[in-house]
């Protein structure tokens, strides 16, 4: 029987042009309070339209037979009536291709069915994908249909008219060129679909890659005549699921507004991360309507017009712009990206007045961060491009597999984002631990397909934005839009436009980094290569001007985004905050350790030459080679992984010791910022505190030494600090120093060094005396005078340099500390040439071990004549 309940196909000459967002990501979905306020940011932006397709949604993929329970379609109705209310229409996705059996009856009626469910809810617009699945048909349907193609339009179709034809969209699987066998032209796929597939229906496309840099009037018309129609645009431009590391706050860009006329519509597929796609709609928005007349020549002034080559030229910098076909691009003003840009940021800045909370409960006095992206890419360029060795274009754990298909791989269990949040996680439980099946499936509700009524199709004209140009308008005059809910906490506006502006460039475009964020990595890469001028016997002042005035200018950005992080952690849109904290958290370490290395470099103390120093950089950024491969858009972003922070931690010596930078980041936004700096004679006091605090195999052991709180200090760390200070770190926080790593280049000569000029001043000032029940205290200072014990040579052979962290636990609330604490010092280690660095315990302190194994050290098999009552724990760097 033929369902008859909607009937919402236009006419194609009355056919709208879609523009809006597709929540099509893996990883957590937004929530309803999240769509809601979409639906709201959209009719704002003059967007109109909204594609329900999260990935990880059980309903939606995985378990894609189900039907909605009464509570799940009380939201889902909630949800298309909030949308029709902000004139944004609301399109239902379903995956059915992980498991469905195309000629098998009962899936169809399955597929049917729960589409007849939702339209019942007000839907009136749907979209079948066929995305990231395996290529194969079933031997069930290969005695039914000739091809995959054939069985997904066959089905395709057959919905389509079971529905009554609505609004109707298609993703195949060859959604982009590069995925289409042997080549787009020539596939049999996708011309079955052109063919075959019922004219009616729009398909999906993300263009020439997964996630295209440039879409060009070229392309388009390919795709349009082997698709015969034009294709919407599923965006993957500001898409960040393969990348855990990386969020995309830059604006629209690569997309020319002459291409607005050769498509049906673009749906942005924008980052997990809700609160993070202000910029990315705002500035869709203000495309969309660059060439609302959709002319296919665009009149730039009186009678002139551009060709359609103007489609193919680059939009990003103007830097970029370097020949002169390019030239009538940048006369073309009707959508400049670094202008939108500039409009979104000062719309951005009345959301950071917003009082909202995450959409996760939470106990009182804690605020958990939503997880960060947890997808993993598993398809792709085969390699990485010319040149660049895999080890740089990687993260531990993010292997791809030749295997399998898909372009990546969800890591967490699908959850269901139709039921209250509140009911998902409750303020006991785990904020990362994601839903099961049994957690959030109810009973499937009756459902009672009758006749609805259609929902009116009339067009709404799009809210009009600011003329582009009237980028003058100061962000004072924004905030007086705010009717005075302005919060005290807000700084000056300037203030936090720069703010604004600084984190967007540091989190720009999969393709480019922003201009400060570039402007950091330059100066930081020419400190590192010229440091020989600071080192040299005969300094040339000029030069060392020189480079003491670019060390500053690093140190300085450093600290500008340090006050960017702590202003933005107060603002009162806490869901904001909560949203950009793990990537500001991840980028701030990595910046502060490149700082300690940059002040250590002011010392004088590296060794190295200046071919030296630049060593691999030509597997960094600012190699032409590297920037390159990163920029041209020929390989898919998750080629080069780790975003911006990942540049800088290519720079630094300890550049292959991944697990010192990459981390999880806390649940919890953290306030307390650290500093990380070289050690000063100055410290000593602070930093054997410390070690007395910490002696007592992590715990305090004042108690232990209480008339001599400075023995263990000089007993652990007195030979490393005196005689090998420029390999010694410190940490501090609001307070002051909280913690340290102590190292010495060659362990080896700091033992000799140390009989000859240390042990002989610590029995000077520490005599012996000997006592029938000595003390702790008392067999420290035996340990000086009695015959020192030399370090093994099998630890020697391997890990000649030595190193040891300690830190005061109640005041480093930050894990990440004591990992970029000793990448501090093995930065400066691994400069002056050593490989490796081994620290001694005593085979008692078992939690220190266990520490030091956190941190990348293991232990080292040693001979059978070695004391056995120590233990070495190795790492190479």
């Amino acid at each position: 029987m033929k369902f008859t309940g909607i009937n919402k196909r236009l006419d194609d000459s009355a056919k709208k042009f879609v523009c809006g967002a597709v929540e099509g990501f893996y990883g957590r979905p937004w929530s309803t309070e999240q769509r809601k306020l979409l639906f709201s940011w959209l009719k704002k932006m003059g967007l109109n339209t909204y594609m329900y397709a999260p990935k990880d949604d059980c309903k939606h993929r995985a378990f894609w037979r189900e039907l909605y329970s009464v509570e799940e379609a009380e939201n889902m109705t909630n949800l298309i009536e909030a949308a029709t209310e902000n004139n944004v229409e609301f399109i239902y996705a379903i995956s059915p291709g992980l498991d469905i059996t195309f000629s098998n009856s009962k899936d169809v009626q399955c597929l049917k069915r729960k589409l007849e469910q939702v339209a019942t809810f007000g839907c009136t617009g749907f979209a079948l994908l066929f995305d990231d699945i395996d290529t194969e048909l079933s031997e069930a349907d290969r005695s039914v249909f000739q091809s995959f193609a054939s069985a997904q339009v066959s089905v395709t179709n057959e919905v389509y008219e079971h529905l009554g034809q609505p609004h109707f969209y298609f993703c195949p699987t060859e959604y982009c060129t590069s995925r289409a066998v042997p080549d787009m032209a020539m596939s049999e796929y996708l011309n079955t679909i052109g063919v075959k597939l019922m004219p009616g229906i729009d398909i999906l496309w993300t263009g020439a890659k997964v996630v295209t840099k440039k879409i060009t009037v070229s392309h388009l018309m390919a795709i349009s005549n082997v698709l015969r129609r034009p294709p919407i645009i599923w965006d993957n431009i500001h898409a960040n699921d393969y990348d855990p590391r990386r969020i995309f706050l830059g604006p629209y860009d690569g997309r020319s507004p002459e291409i607005i006329p050769y498509l049906r519509g673009v749906l942005t597929n924008p980052n997990t991360e809700f609160e993070g796609n202000y910029i990315a709609l705002h500035t869709l928005g203000q495309w969309s309507k660059s060439n609302s007349d959709g002319l296919k020549k665009d009149v730039i002034s009186d009678g002139e017009r551009l060709s359609p080559v103007v489609s193919d030229i680059k939009l990003e910098t103007e830097s970029e712009f370097d020949s002169t076909e390019d030239l009538p691009a940048r006369l073309d003003t009707r959508y400049q990206p670094k202008v939108a840009l500039m409009m979104a940021l000062k719309e951005w800045m009345l959301e950071l007045d917003h009082n909202r909370m995450p959409p996760v409960a939470v106990s009182p006095g804690s605020t958990p961060v939503p997880p960060p992206n947890v997808c993993i890419p598993v398809a792709g360029p085969p390699s990485s491009p010319a040149g660049i060795p895999d080890a740089y274009c990687s993260l531990p754990g993010l292997e791809e597999s030749e295997n399998n298909p898909s372009y990546i791989q969800p890591t967490m269990n699908p959850v269901n984002s139709l039921v209250n949040s509140t009911n998902i996680v409750s303020p006991e439980a785990d904020s990362d631990r994601p839903c099961t099946v049994a957690d959030i499936l109810g009973e499937p509700m009756d459902c009672a397909l009758s006749d609805t009524s259609s929902v009116n199709s009339d067009n709404h004209e799009n809210a009009s934005l600011d003329n582009l140009m009237q980028v003058e308008v100061v962000a004072e005059e924004l905030q007086n839009k705010n009717n005075g809910q302005s919060s005290s906490k807000i700084c000056d506006s300037k203030m936090y436009y720069e703010d604004l502006s600084l984190l967007v460039d540091l989190f720009y475009l999969p393709f480019e980094h922003g201009t400060q964020g570039v402007q950091m990595l330059q100066n930081l890469r020419w400190v590192k290569c010229n440091a020989h001028v600071v080192t040299q016997p005969q300094k040339k002042q000029p030069e060392v001007a020189e480079w003491m005035e670019k060390a500053d200018a690093f140190l300085n950005d450093v600290k500008k985004v340090q006050a960017m992080a702590k202003r933005l952690y107060e603002v009162p849109n806490v869901s904001l905050a909560h949203t950009i904290f793990p990537y500001v958290w991840d980028i701030l370490g990595v910046l502060e350790t490149c700082a300690a290395y940059v002040a250590w470099l002011k010392m004088g103390s590296s060794t190295l030459s200046a071919s030296e120093t630049k060593g691999n950089d030509n597997l960094s950024w600012c190699s032409n080679l590297y920037k390159e491969a990163f920029s041209c858009g020929d390989s898919e972003p998750w080629v080069f992984r780790g975003g911006l922070q990942g540049e800088f931690e290519r720079l630094l010596p300890t550049r292959s010791a991944c697990d010192l930078y990459y981390m999880q980041p806390p649940e919890v936004i953290i306030r307390n910022q650290y500093h990380y700096r070289p050690y000063k004679c100055s410290d000593e006091s602070a930093v054997y505190q410390i070690c007395l605090q910490t002696c007592d195999d992590g715990m305090d052991g004042t108690e232990v030494f209480p008339d001599m709180p400075e023995l263990i200090g000089d007993r652990i760390l007195g030979a490393m600090t005196t005689l090998s200070p420029e390999n010694c770190f410190v940490v501090e926080d609001d307070v002051g120093v909280c913690g340290y790593a102590v190292g010495t280049l060659s362990a080896r000569q700091l033992q000799e060094r140390a009989k000859i000029a240390w042990i002989p001043a610590m029995k000077e000032k520490y005599p012996l005396v000997q006592k029938d029940q000595p003390s702790p205290a008392d067999e420290v200072i035996a340990s000086f005078h009695n015959e020192q014990r030399c370090i093994p040579e099998t630890v020697l052979q391997k890990y000649q340099s030595a190193v040891r962290v300690d830190f005061i636990p109640n005041r480093v609330v930050d894990y990440s500390v004591p990992k970029r604490l000793l990448a501090c010092a093995l930065n400066a280690i691994k400069s002056s040439g050593s490989e490796g660095v081994h620290v001694e315990m005593n085979v008692g302190d078992k939690c220190m071990i266990d520490h030091y194994r956190r941190i990348g050290f293991f232990p080292i098999t040693l001979q059978p004549q070695d004391p056995e009552d120590v233990v070495y724990l190795g790492r190479m760097i």
